[in-house]
């Protein structure tokens, strides 16, 4: 068991925090809590495993177990990129990163912009004091401001490439549906000629060249003409009857 978790056991009495106890709370202490200890009201904080304690604003923090003070610079050194910022603020938890404004965000342990955008700084952070307030980052590992910039451009330069894609694809089916609403031309066949059998294959330019005779006064019209059968069907053979070369005798006359 930490030293803190002892100290926490030892009083169990906790009085409610006002709002100038959480003023005075340095931003790098995990868990505190306020007791009466000795007729003083007293404020206990973990910092890492260790319990420290303050009696008024004024007064520096103190060790509970080696009753040492604690330096303010390191308070300040256990909050990660420390060395990078400037006018470090460990009790407003503010501070200025290349001359703009940061706050540090206890929940997802990390440096942000007042826009709320993540500070991304050059070089991974040193270490703290209180290891287990060293962000996330700082394991995985931060991007630069050239990745950033870097990531940046090409998300613009994907947008710009979809956004073309779009406009091709919009301009195609405008063009199919320009296309489809235009009625195309049909060609009917035209009919064709009767080949059934015994029907003459007259084609109907040479039916309309046949003349036709013309009709006296006072007399019948002539016969048209009868017409050729053009049948494919091969002429029957003539039949020819055999006579006999062998006559009978004519009969004698009586």
């Amino acid at each position: 068991m930490s030293h803190w978790e002892l100290t926490y056991k030892q009083y169990p009495t906790k009085l409610k925090p006002t709002t100038e106890d959480a003023r005075n709370i340095p931003v790098v202490f995990s868990n505190w809590f306020i007791t009466h200890d000795k007729g003083d009201r007293v404020r206990f904080a973990q910092f890492g495993n260790e319990a420290v304690w303050n009696v008024d604003p004024d007064s520096p923090w103190v060790y509970q177990q080696t009753n040492l003070t604690v330096p303010h610079k390191t308070l300040e050194s256990a909050l990660p990129y420390f060395d990078q910022l400037a006018n470090l603020d460990v009790y407003t938890r503010l501070a200025t990163y290349n001359k703009k404004s940061v706050a540090w965000h206890r929940p997802t342990q990390t440096w942000k912009y007042r826009n709320n955008r993540t500070v991304h700084f050059n070089q991974t952070p040193t270490e703290g004091t209180n290891s287990a307030l060293n962000s996330e980052e700082e394991a995985s590992g931060t991007s630069s401001n050239e990745d950033s910039e870097k990531l940046e451009e090409d998300t613009a330069q994907v947008e710009d490439l979809l956004k073309q894609a779009e406009t091709t694809v919009i301009s195609a089916i405008q063009k199919l549906s320009s296309r489809a609403g235009t009625p195309e031309p049909t060609n009917s066949p035209l009919p064709k000629a009767s080949l059934l059998p015994g029907k003459s294959k007259l084609s109907t330019t040479e039916i309309s060249q046949t003349a036709t005779p013309p009709i006296s006064k006072g007399k019948a019209p002539a016969p048209p003409p009868t017409r050729t059968s053009t049948s494919s069907s091969s002429p029957r053979p003539t039949q020819t009857v055999a006579i006999s070369s062998t006559t009978k005798p004519s009969a004698p006359p009586s």
